[in-house]
């Protein structure tokens, strides 16, 4: 059944994608307005798509669900921290912030989503927020501190800002407030609660056609590098296959094993490009590392679920 959703996910992220690509193309949505698209889906759709995956019925039990995704979360980022700063010594230090901070966060929140609640449903979807917080803050601490090293003033002013950023970030409030509606058993309004399902339903479609308007954004000429190569082997095969070999060794639930192992195997974030240009990394590199990586997941990521 999981392979088969899938693939049925898969076709429909390529039709997606293509479409997005040719909406971009034809000019449909200029630059502006797609960036604009970026910042709906990451402040309105995926907030309301947490939400809306919080609509269940709570059981006890899933607390332990809960504590599990947790501690593979924080297993997860310890491997992908431990791998960035060991694959990329030999690159030039301003190259070095983008290899490793797109080795640290991936695109798991954007574009992981979508994909787990297509394979397994609003359960996937509600442990994925779950298994999100630690990444998210991890995002907004190491992930951070690559590119501010070096840069007291920048430094301090980050660490002033953290726990803002953290605990203001509208996945997150979207998590809290998905839990206290869960836990307190509130039952919401029926137009409140269509609103939300509304909204959250847009949140696949949109997230995938913005990825092929983005490929769509990028000219291939000279995006490919050995760095980028490496890179990508690195972030679509060696860390998800890492969290492969360790999670088989644990005897935990199979749906939080995929969870961990498809948020492994996502590709680049867009925010390595727009930091690496604000903060003095590689910003051709990243744009490399964005559309190899995103292209080559659209391969990597039904071969992960096959092996799950």
């Amino acid at each position: 059944m999981v392979v088969k959703n899938m693939l049925n996910m898969q076709l429909m992220i390529f039709l997606l994608v293509i479409i997005g690509f040719c909406i971009r193309k034809k000019g449909i949505v200029g630059t502006e307005g797609r960036k604009n698209m970026v910042d709906l889906c990451l402040f309105v759709t995926l907030p309301f798509n947490i939400i809306h995956s919080f609509f269940m019925e709570w059981d006890w039990g899933m607390m332990v669900s809960c504590a599990i995704v947790l501690f593979l979360s924080i297993g997860y980022n310890v491997v992908s921290i431990v791998t960035s700063f060991v694959c990329y010594r030999k690159e030039p230090h301003y190259r070095q912030k983008t290899l490793r901070y797109g080795t640290i966060v991936s695109n798991g929140g954007f574009l992981g989503n979508p994909i787990i609640e297509g394979i397994y449903g609003s359960s996937g979807l509600f442990y994925a927020s779950i298994f999100m917080i630690p990444v998210r803050i991890v995002m907004w601490t190491i992930g951070m501190s690559v590119f501010m090293k070096g840069s007291g003033q920048e430094e301090k002013a980050g660490k002033r800002s953290l726990f803002r950023k953290v605990m203001t970030n509208p996945c997150i409030v979207a998590v809290y407030t998905g839990a206290i509606l869960m836990g307190s058993g509130i039952s919401l309004p029926t137009f409140l609660e269509n609103t939300i399902s509304g909204i959250s339903s847009c949140n696949t479609p949109l997230s995938m056609m913005l990825v092929g308007m983005m490929l769509a954004e990028m000219n291939p000429k000279g995006l490919l590098t050995k760095s980028v190569a490496f890179y990508t082997f690195v972030r679509l095969i060696v860390v998800p296959g890492i969290v492969f070999g360790l999670t088989a060794l644990l005897p935990i639930d199979p749906l939080l094993r995929g969870i961990t192992v498809i948020i492994a195997a996502m590709p680049t974030p867009i925010t390595a490009v727009l930091l690496s240009g604000k903060h003095g990394g590689d910003e051709q590199c990243a744009a490399g590392m964005l559309f190899v990586s995103t292209l080559l997941s659209l391969v990597t990521l039904p071969i992960w679920c096959m092996f799950l």
